[in-house]
């Protein structure tokens, strides 16, 4: 019996030209991402293949030339479709970004902006999309590299929603937990010390976290810190110090998590040029 071993090829860049904003590009066989989330927005064109992913509580298919949209907090996968390669671009903001982008293109936006759809049929912005990444690709410094990403955000922020951002379907137990986990992510967390704040069972969380969020609380709170090691890498910090400060054992416990989060190793994402 032949085992289909995931296959992924993955490259990051970051330029201070292109305010900073992280863009990536994908290749994957036979691969998948477990249910996650993240801080920043993330804007995917697909370009050979298609992404099944689940988005906050339904299941959504792109293929070629669609753009996908997770807004910061929504909870998702990723995966191929058969035995075809998926190929995808994406480039990810934060709402600190697009608020500055926004301020440049002179477009004011609310603070919980976010797009309402997660799939955009075949579009001009795809291919508006494909042609931004050739030019990062060639030369993510160039004039080229700058202009077609102001067309493309000039877009995007055209094309989203001016909205609240998706409520999580929770009860106040959940919030309060969720806020206690965003303030102590670095610190040891026990279910039954989270059971006690909230007045209910370990077991009765477990099950009303994953009803409410998608995640069990481990996963959403591992969740947290990768994604606060992915901020200090993207500030230059070591993947040592990285793992240390967001609540990590070492360095391999970092790798493990970022790289089943992300695709990639945290050492590779920060070398992002």
């Amino acid at each position: 019996m032949n085992v289909r071993h995931p296959i992924a090829k993955i490259k990051h860049w970051r330029s201070d030209r292109l305010l900073n904003v992280g863009f990536s590009s994908y290749s994957l066989t036979h691969h998948s991402f477990s249910r996650h989330f993240h801080e920043h927005y993330v804007i995917q064109v697909v370009v050979q293949g298609a992404d099944k992913f689940y988005c906050s509580g339904n299941t959504y298919q792109a293929a070629a030339n669609e753009v996908v949209f997770i807004n910061p907090g929504e909870v998702h996968t990723g995966s191929t479709v058969g035995a075809k390669t998926l190929v995808y671009c994406s480039l990810s903001p934060t709402r600190e970004q697009i608020q500055q982008i926004a301020g440049i293109l002179e477009k004011p936006l609310p603070n919980d902006f976010c797009f309402n759809h997660p799939v955009s049929r075949p579009s001009r912005l795809a291919n508006k999309m494909r042609s931004l990444f050739h030019a990062i690709e060639q030369d993510a410094q160039s004039i080229l590299s700058e202009e077609l990403f102001f067309d493309v955000m000039n877009d995007l922020l055209d094309n989203g929603k001016r909205s609240d951002t998706p409520s999580i379907r929770s009860d106040a137990r959940v919030k309060e937990l969720i806020n206690v986990m965003r303030d102590s992510f670095t610190e040891p967390l026990t279910l039954q010390r989270m059971s006690e704040l909230v007045r209910i069972s370990p077991f009765h969380l477990i099950r009303l976290f994953k009803t409410s969020i998608g995640l069990s609380p481990y996963e959403y709170l591992v969740t947290l810190r990768v994604e606060h090691a992915r901020k200090l890498l993207t500030e230059g910090r070591t993947v040592r110090d990285a793992a240390l400060e967001s609540g990590f054992y070492d360095t391999s416990h970092l790798n493990r998590m970022f790289k089943k989060v992300s695709g990639s190793t945290p050492k590779i994402f920060r070398s992002s040029k």
